[in-house]
């Protein structure tokens, strides 16, 4: 039967981002090994790094969940048996595939695990649904393209044991369900092999037939756009919709991004659905929290209706940047306020910073001395992973220090 809150599931694009993650509140968290995903330019793990980060994962009570969501060709898939054998000792709790022929083979090889649907399958209705639930699938991740008022409808005419999960924040692909050509055609990439080079990010031109060397921009709009790069998701603010239309998870897409970005929207997304659920008003700082992260410009994609008014960027399509990643708390004396940290980004004494912890929204703390390993007082951090101690009131080890913007 369905559970009364929704899951958040979030990107692991490798190990660090993995436990950050599940630091910040994912109840489970989706990865890949270095074949057969989708994102296959993240630094995804190796068999060794899955089995520790399963083990993480289940020491704190989330679940992990593998990525086998390629296209592979009759030449790609032969390949697969071996890589399954690879992780025979560390098995995730679910498999997250498109390809019939992968679930066959993955179904033979660990019939256990639960297989769930990937987007790619571009599923749309409840007759869909139901055909792949009497197929041994326990969840069907939902193509993009469905409205809230689809999901609902789908909802109501799916069994209730079958999950339904769907992307809720993240970079959208403007081909249906990022089943795409592009990147092959201009580069040879196969993006339904994991290695896109998102050409739909790319400026493109317009030229005459009879004036071959006079380029016209490809505008949409008069301020000019890239007419193909879709501006990212999210849903943050519409918990209420979001939890009554029959989501079983809330996927936050983003494994090429960063440590900084898995923990802070895995944050943001659960503290608003704990929110929700207690009967809260929608904090305005968890809105803050998702603009301080990398990302493009913000709209709510497919959920309320066909997104065809300016579903694009406007300006070139590079990232809005977070704010700078200082460091992480990686142990505490709480009997003299001293917290050990590991360098991210530079950083400077007598200056403030923003503490988050898990649960909870940035606060503004007072960078008074920063001290060395040998607790002599420094100016600065400017060494990459260098440790070094602060003193600060009530922090907790895993607590991101990151730039104050005033």
């Amino acid at each position: 039967m369905r559970k009364n809150e929704p899951e958040i599931l979030s990107p692991a694009g490798n190990p660090e981002k993995l436990r950050f993650a599940v630091d910040y509140g994912a109840d489970a968290v989706y990865c890949a090994l270095r074949d057969f995903g989708m994102r296959a330019a993240s630094d995804n793990f190796t068999p060794e790094e899955l089995s520790e980060g399963i083990e993480y994962a289940h020491s704190h009570g989330a679940k992990v969940y593998l990525t086998l969501n390629t296209m592979p060709s009759e030449l790609k898939i032969g390949e697969l048996p071996e890589l399954l054998e690879s992780i025979s000792a560390c098995v995730p709790d679910a498999f997250i595939i498109s390809d019939p022929g992968v679930m066959r083979i993955v179904k033979e090889r660990f019939p256990g695990p639960a297989i769930h649907l990937s987007t790619q399958a571009s599923t749309v209705n409840a007759e869909g649904c139901r055909f792949w639930y009497e197929n041994g699938v326990k969840r069907i991740v939902l193509a993009r393209e469905l409205t809230i008022d689809a999901i609902r409808a789908i909802r109501k005419n799916t069994p209730p044991e079958l999950e339904l999960e769907a992307f809720v924040h993240g970079a959208m692909c403007i081909s249906y369900s990022g089943r795409c050509l592009l990147s092959n055609h201009f580069t040879g990439r196969n993006a339904n092999e994991g290695r896109c080079a998102q050409p739909c990010r790319w400026k493109y031109y317009l030229r005459e037939e009879k004036r071959p060397d006079e380029l016209i921009t490809a505008e949409q709009f008069s301020e000019g756009t890239y007419v193909f790069s879709s501006k990212d998701l999210c849903m943050i603010e519409h918990m209420d919709d979001l939890c009554s239309c029959g989501l079983d998870s809330f996927k936050i897409e983003g494994r090429m991004k960063s440590a900084y970005y898995a923990a802070c929207v895995t944050n943001a997304y659960k503290c608003a659905l704990k929110d929700h659920i207690a009967g809260k008003p929608f904090d305005k700082a968890l809105l803050a929290e998702v603009e301080g992260v990398s990302h493009r410009e913000y709209y709510t994609g497919f959920f309320y209706d066909d997104p065809a008014e300016k579903p694009v960027t406007v300006t070139e399509p590079g990232y809005i940047c977070d704010k700078p990643f200082y460091c992480y708390v990686t142990s505490y004396d709480e009997t003299n306020s001293l917290a050990k940290c590991f360098q991210k980004n530079k950083m400077y004494s007598h200056s403030k910073a923003e503490l988050l912890t898990p649960g909870s929204t940035g606060r503004v703390i007072d960078i008074d001395e920063i001290y060395d390993e040998d607790m002599k007082p420094i100016d600065s951090t400017p060494r990459p992973k260098q440790e070094f101690f602060i003193k600060i009131p009530g922090a907790r080890p895993g607590d991101i220090i990151r730039a104050y913007d005033n």
